[in-house]
């Protein structure tokens, strides 16, 4: 990935809640490959259930509704 580049997604865990809305917590990146077909994941932390999101990444005004 060259340097400065932005991502193409945003990666989240999606921790589900009892009777409630899931909550989504960002914990890395994604970049589309552009010398073959796929994505490349860079991950800050490791999620702690079994869901993940890849959701392309919002306007900063609208990452609250999230």
């Amino acid at each position: 990935m060259a340097e400065g580049r932005k991502p193409d997604f945003d990666v989240f865990s999606i921790r589900e809640r009892d009777g409630g809305k899931d909550v989504f917590t960002k914990i890395g990146v994604a970049f589309k490959r552009h010398e073959a077909e796929g994505i490349s994941i860079l991950l800050d932390a490791l999620p702690l259930g079994r869901r993940l999101a890849v959701l392309p990444p919002l306007p900063p005004q609208d990452e609250e509704k999230r």
